[in-house]
């Protein structure tokens, strides 16, 4: 199979080579979605990995908000590079999103599965083995050659012409995940899916959204969507809507997830499909076990699964098996580059003096695409599970070196990669967030600093939504350990951003009203800030088991009473304190120990309660 290349050897950030424009050039196009002819306002403009690289203007639907590149051309995708495989299976497959969607289904009431565009075949791979269903999948991409040699999968190598491409016998449940995207006649293929199906069959799907083309998106997650020289339409929930019932679906469910779009569609009256029911992770990760027993550990396969397995089980808080996950990805990282993850300061120095590689071939000579993601949670296990903070702050810099070097990398080829740049970052804030307990006043300098500072190979800025995250839990911290001056240099920001409520308005409110009562010295102020935080606990839908209530709801409120006592407002002292004394039904029970600081404080005060 002939292989065409794409990019060249030079680096370029290609999330800036994204030209927003003001909507004033039009071009005439037919909406993929809907169908409206008008001309429609460009949103941007973006070059194309493929030589010569051309500008591709993205237009906007202003019928149904789908966007979509008129000018954009076929992409070759029997042709795709063998080592974006090999970036799939280590580091950017997401094995865990595509099963979260087969949730979605009851499993019992499926037999014949088929999955358009199943590129690899890990899903094909993880309904058989979780669930026993009978697997199809057709894709003619070099990928999907190769998962069906490595997995044994059914993988039909054509484009489906017609239902009749799929077999005579029709499925229960049809999957198009990630392709409807790529597809210049989205009817066409529709048309063929729903065919396929049984008369009460069920179709998913997910695409990426057209609500995530924004200029404060971050930058990787930009490129992601726009994936340019392959996404053709990213689909508004409208659009899509319009488009499933044009060709005959008849109950559909669109839900945004701000990035991706999920979809169930059916050609019945009844949809037999849940967008909302919870995914058990449990049959994930027994699937991830079975298959790093069944595969070559040092193989691109063999690396990812150990990998996904060490994410999965530090997300979980299943440290003990997180350790021995890690302890065997990194066994398999020193057999297959020998590099060593024992000592992780060394490895951020010879990351730092390592020259950039030129080619995505090149960096896997000397690297695994996970490497900043295996950096990363080995980081968390050391922090979360072992206490060693100084050991953590060695893991999340190397990760975040790590992660930006690989994305650079990507970026050879116009490529990114959504998780690395998010963990990248996350890695860079943790650096700052561990100097808490050791320097408070660096930690808050670091991170005031970072919103600045650009990274050093791609020049990016820490995304406004993860610094503020990081902000707000290092201020928690410096708050708690009785850092006020410290905290004091991120209170401003912190209560410019405060949220409307849930849990971080109580969390947050309540360290505010601590700093202020007893570094600001100003106790009227104060009482405010614990009032928000008592409400924002009794307005909470779990309030019942919701930890932040067992540990907020009633301090919040003793501290408010002492802060208006302190500001001579006895009056409304005496109130907020009769909430305490004299508790509404149905909240928690009151702690013996603070219901007695109360009744003393009360007598001490000559409250009116």
């Amino acid at each position: 199979m002939e292989k065409i290349a794409m990019g060249g050897a030079e680096i370029i950030n290609w999330t800036q080579t994204i030209a927003w424009e003001a909507g004033d050039r039009h071009l005439e196009a037919t909406c993929p979605a809907c169908g409206d002819t008008g001309a429609k306002p460009v949103r941007l403009a973006v070059r194309s990995p493929w030589p010569p690289h051309p500008e591709q203007p993205l237009v906007t639907c202003a019928a149904c908000g789908t966007a979509f590149h008129p000018t954009m051309g076929q992409p070759p995708y029997e042709a795709v590079l063998d080592p974006l495989v090999d970036v799939y299976l280590e580091q950017n497959a997401g094995i865990d999103v595509m099963a979260e969607l087969l949730a979605a289904v009851d499993p019992s009431g499926i037999r014949r599965y088929i999955e358009i565009g199943c590129g690899f075949g890990f899903l094909l791979d993880y309904a058989r083995v979780a669930f026993g269903w009978d697997a199809r999948g057709f894709d003619p991409g070099y990928s999907a050659r190769f998962g069906r040699e490595a997995l044994g999968v059914d993988i039909q190598h054509i484009y489906l012409n017609s239902a009749a491409d799929a077999g005579s016998e029709p499925f229960d449940l049809a999957l198009c995940a990630e392709v409807i995207e790529h597809v210049f006649e989205p009817e066409k293929l529709l048309v063929i899916l729903r065919d396929s199906l049984t008369a009460n069959g069920t179709l998913l799907l997910t695409t990426p959204s057209a609500s995530g083309i924004r200029p404060d998106t971050q930058p990787g997650t930009l490129l992601s969507l726009l994936c340019p020289g392959y996404h053709y339409a990213l689909y508004s929930p409208k659009g899509m809507e319009a488009l499933l019932r044009r060709v005959g679906f008849k109950s559909v469910s669109v839900i945004d997830r701000g990035h991706t779009l999920r979809v169930a569609a059916s050609v019945g009256d009844e949809l037999r499909a849940d967008l909302a029911r919870p995914f058990d992770r449990r049959s994930y990760h027994d699937y991830l076990r079975t298959r790093i027993g069944t595969t070559d550990p040092v193989s691109p396969l063999g690396v990812g699964y150990r990998y996904r397995l060490l994410k999965e089980l530090t997300n979980a808080g299943q440290f003990e098996a997180a350790r021995a996950a890690q302890a065997q990805v990194a066994a398999v990282i020193r057999q297959r580059w020998n590099i060593d993850l024992s000592d992780p300061a060394a490895l951020h120095a010879a990351l730092s003096e390592a020259p950039l590689p030129a080619s995505i071939e090149a960096y896997h000579e000397h690297y695994p695409f996970c490497l900043g993601s295996v950096l990363y949670f080995s980081g968390i296990l050391a922090w979360l599970a072992d206490g060693r903070r100084d050991i953590a702050q060695s893991w999340f810099r190397a990760a975040t070196l790590a992660g930006e070097r690989m994305r650079a990398t990507l970026h050879i080829i116009g490529a990114d990669d959504e998780e690395s740049e998010e963990l990248m970052w996350r890695a860079r804030c943790y650096v700052s967030h561990l100097r808490v307990w050791s320097e408070p006043a660096k930690a808050a300098e670091d991170i005031r600093q970072l919103a600045n500072a650009p990274s050093p190979l791609l020049g990016e800025r820490v995304p406004a939504r993860i610094l503020e995250d990081a902000q707000r839990k290092i201020f928690v911290d410096l708050v708690n350990l009785g850092q006020y001056a410290a905290a004091d240099g991120l209170a401003g920001p912190v209560e410019a951003a405060l949220p409307s409520g849930g849990e971080a308005l109580a969390s947050l409110a309540f360290a505010l009203g601590i700093l202020t009562l007893n570094h600001r010295k100003a106790p009227r102020a104060a009482a405010a800030f614990f009032g928000r935080a008592h409400q924002a606990c009794l307005d909470l839908p779990d309030r019942e088991t919701a930890p932040v209530v067992q540990s907020l709801l009633w301090p919040a409120l003793y501290h408010q009473g002492q802060s208006l006592a302190n500001a001579g407002l006895r009056q409304e002292a005496g109130e907020a304190l009769r909430g305490l004394l004299k508790p509404a039904a149905g909240l928690p029970s009151v702690p013996l120990d603070l219901r007695a600081r109360t009744e003393l404080l009360v007598r001490t005060q000559r409250l009116p309660v």
